[in-house]
């Protein structure tokens, strides 16, 4: 397989998690803002502005990395966007919280277990974003 249809694949598996995970919140931003009320870092408002902005950010980006326009500006958006979800995840481990990541509807983490499995999940997509732009690089010019 070809570098280029190697990264595009992985680039393609990223956009759509984030594609599916944007869709799932437009249809219903109510439950999604309550999950981001569960994450105790955000004010009412700015959870709301966020229950509006992110899904529209998440679609916008799994666009991008399906379609290849703008690839390397949503690939490092993308890149921020899970660095700084594993960095709230985190945090409501370390607090002890029992929150709801809100990414494709209800999703409560619990136990400790509940929450490096959502923070290696990130770490994949990471590593598969990584990958994708390394291979894409790598891939001879037309």
């Amino acid at each position: 397989m070809s570098p280029k249809i190697f990264s595009w694949i992985l680039y393609a598996v990223v956009g759509l998690f984030f594609g599916v995970a944007a869709v799932v919140k437009v249809v219903d931003p109510e439950a999604f803002l309550t999950s981001l009320l569960t994450y105790e870092v955000f004010s009412y408002d700015v959870a709301l502005a966020l229950a509006f902005f992110a899904p529209a950010l998440e679609l916008l980006v799994a666009l991008c990395l399906i379609s290849g326009w703008w690839r390397q500006g949503a690939a490092l958006l993308t890149f921020f966007m899970l660095l700084l979800f594993i960095v709230l995840v985190a945090q409501g481990l370390a607090r002890g919280l029992e929150m709801d990541c809100g990414c494709f509807g209800e999703n409560r983490l619990q136990t400790g277990g509940d929450y490096m499995l959502k923070i290696g999940q990130n770490l994949i997509l990471l590593l598969a974003l990584a990958t994708a732009c390394f291979f894409e690089r790598k891939a001879p010019s037309r």
